[in-house]
């Protein structure tokens, strides 16, 4: 909300008021310049590791039964994963490429479930 007509007055008058204590006072040091901070990237390295975090916090929680339902289910999405990828790219992906991928997922959710 807008300050009224007397408190803009009343701020004045404060001001005016200091004038000799501001003048009086030292000069400010000379600021060194700052580099101008770097352009901000995307960290997919933090996110993921605060993503696992985060899902082994909560996979902490579930019993074994729900860990195997899990792991079973990451095995389907897999799957889907590679139809997928083999579709957007037009045509068939190398298979290296396509076994690191289901490796590190493979691997990550092992990890996870632990």
């Amino acid at each position: 909300m807008s300050k009224d007509f007397d408190e803009l007055i009343r701020d004045m008058d404060l001001i005016i008021e200091n004038v000799d204590n501001l003048k009086a006072m030292a000069p400010r040091a000379d600021v060194p310049p700052v580099a101008p901070p770097a352009a901000h990237h995307y960290d997919s390295f933090c996110e993921t590791m605060a993503l696992k975090m985060v899902l082994k916090v909560l996979l902490s929680s579930v019993d074994k039964i729900v860990k195997v339902q899990i792991a079973n289910k990451v095995e389907q999405e897999i799957c889907q994963i590679e139809q997928q990828v083999v579709k957007a790219g037009g045509g068939p992906v190398s298979a290296d490429d396509l076994a690191q991928m289901t490796h590190y997922v493979r691997h990550t959710v092992n990890a996870l479930l632990e």
